[in-house]
């Protein structure tokens, strides 16, 4: 059975909170609400994505945010990889972990991301476009890959990415830099919570 790393891309190895909050501020203009600070947004975003959504557009659907989120976020910008990242993950290649990528992010703007950055060719498959069930395309790599669960780790920046992967029974990393605020990650139970992409280094050895 193989080791591995899953990991999720906005906020964990892409940083595009930018992005983001140039999504935010148009949705927010379009729909006549107060635009929100970087810590605002930090404070409040929560998953499933929607309930962050409804909490200031209440009537909004999660077809009608979709399709909103996918038209803004084309318009902005692009995002770089984390200081960091590509060091790492080329390690974790030499020590023989298959690396994979699970995310929410439209198929369409992931896939270009992706091959921008550079580190798309350590990655054995790429999933974009996923539910909030993180876990079934987590159980749907292990089946497909042969993985092994107690050595195969997810890693994320959110409390959803956390439950996932406790779902799917494989070992979990909260991520500090992402999107969501620090003191609401913490009280995810992840296995392992981590300031620097770095210190996995120190989880593995």
């Amino acid at each position: 059975m193989k080791k591995a790393f899953i990991f999720d891309w906005t906020g964990t190895l892409s940083d595009n909170f930018h992005c983001f909050k140039k999504v935010c501020d148009s949705i927010f203009q379009e729909f006549g609400k107060e635009i929100l600070s970087d810590e605002e947004i930090r404070m409040s975003f929560t998953t499933p994505y929607m309930n962050f959504w409804n909490k200031y557009i209440p009537n909004i659907s999660k077809t009608e945010m979709e399709h909103l989120y996918e038209k803004h976020i084309q318009k902005a910008g692009e995002p770089n990889l984390f200081d960091g990242v590509k060091e790492t993950v080329a390690h974790l290649k030499e020590l023989g972990f298959e690396m994979f990528v699970v995310s929410l992010d439209p198929k369409s703007k992931l896939a270009i991301e992706t091959e921008r950055s550079g580190i798309s060719h350590f990655m054995t498959e790429i999933i974009g476009g996923v539910d909030h069930k993180k876990e079934d395309s987590i159980n749907y790599l292990i089946e497909k890959y042969n993985l092994d669960r107690n050595n195969t780790y997810f890693i994320g920046d959110t409390t959803g990415d956390i439950v996932s992967g406790e779902i799917a029974n494989i070992k979990t990393i909260a991520i500090t830099w992402g999107i969501q605020h620090e003191k609401t990650l913490s009280k995810a139970g992840a296995d392992y919570i981590i300031d620097d992409i770095i210190e996995i280094k120190n989880i593995i050895n």
